[in-house]
């Protein structure tokens, strides 16, 4: 029996000799793992500290340019894609009204801005976050900047048509931001022109301004605060400073690149409508915006 006995304890003793260890090993590795998984989350979290808000935050805004004729653009600021992207609306686009249809500008001339970004987001299924309204003065005036952009017109006219606005044997003309306006106006007067094709040269002239000056959009903000009391909008001072946060991110974001969406739209006897194609580009380009039902 003490035979035994001692067998079973040298038995147990082997075993706790290769158990223990065995055990040793494991809560150092689990201890190891947890350590190294607080580490990654401590780095983690101080690396989103240290990155500037603005590159965190996306903005989408409609541009709306007062007139007897008035113009729209939708703009989307967005941090995390360093991208700013334009798509210009024309004045005729058909929105759908608690009466039956309206159109966008028939909807601002009557009801002002804010009911026009109502209409457009129950149209479009989402609304931008804010809206903008401002006459091309006041446009000019916020953006302060009197450096010319070079504009490829042969992107968005036609040889007649460019020759109609006297650009020349150059494609490329130099227009500042008053200038820009005035060209604008001499498209709206081409014959022929539609609302379609004039939204096209909007957007992409306000894409290249943007595009050519990224140095200058840090003090966008500054200059819509300045021209406020010539402004309607429902951007709030908050919105405004997260607004600065990101254009300020993107004036020095080394992947920041413009683009400008061009929409195919139908023509109808009640004005241009949307495509189905349209209708995604444009949802894309509000996405994270507030739904609407």
């Amino acid at each position: 029996m003490h035979k035994r006995r001692g067998l079973f304890f040298q038995s147990l003793v082997l075993t706790l000799i290769l158990v223990v260890p065995m055990m040793g090993t494991v809560v150092f590795l689990a201890s190891q793992r947890t350590e190294q998984q607080m580490l990654r989350q401590a780095a983690a979290d101080q690396a989103q500290l240290a990155e500037p808000a603005g590159a965190r935050q996306t903005h989408r805004l409609l541009l709306a340019v007062q007139s007897d004729a008035p113009a729209f653009l939708l703009l989307r600021l967005d941090g995390p894609e360093q991208a700013a992207l334009f798509c210009a609306l024309p004045g005729d686009l058909v929105l759908q009204a608690p009466a039956g249809t309206t159109t966008l500008s028939e909807c601002y001339l009557a009801a002002g801005p804010a009911r026009a970004e109502e209409l457009l987001g129950q149209t479009l299924g989402v609304a931008p976050d804010a809206y903008l309204a401002a006459t091309a003065n006041t446009y000019a005036s916020l953006w302060g900047l009197e450096d010319a952009v070079r504009f490829d017109t042969a992107a968005v006219f036609t040889a007649e048509e460019r020759k109609e606005l006297d650009c020349g044997e150059e494609s490329v003309v130099e227009l500042t931001v008053a200038q820009a306006s005035e060209f604008l106006a001499r498209a709206a007067a081409l014959p022929d022109q539609t609302p379609a094709a004039l939204a096209r040269a909007r957007g992409a002239l306000w894409a290249a301004f943007f595009r050519q000056f990224p140095d200058h959009l840090a003090d966008l903000a500054a200059g819509a605060r300045n021209v406020s009391s010539q402004t309607l909008t429902d951007l709030r001072a908050q919105d405004l400073y997260e607004l600065e946060e990101t254009l300020t991110w993107l004036s020095g974001a080394t992947g920041y690149h413009v683009d400008y969406q061009t929409l195919e739209l139908q023509q109808t006897a009640g004005g241009s409508r949307l495509t189905d194609t349209d209708l995604e580009t444009v949802q894309a380009l509000l996405a994270g915006g507030t739904a609407v039902e």
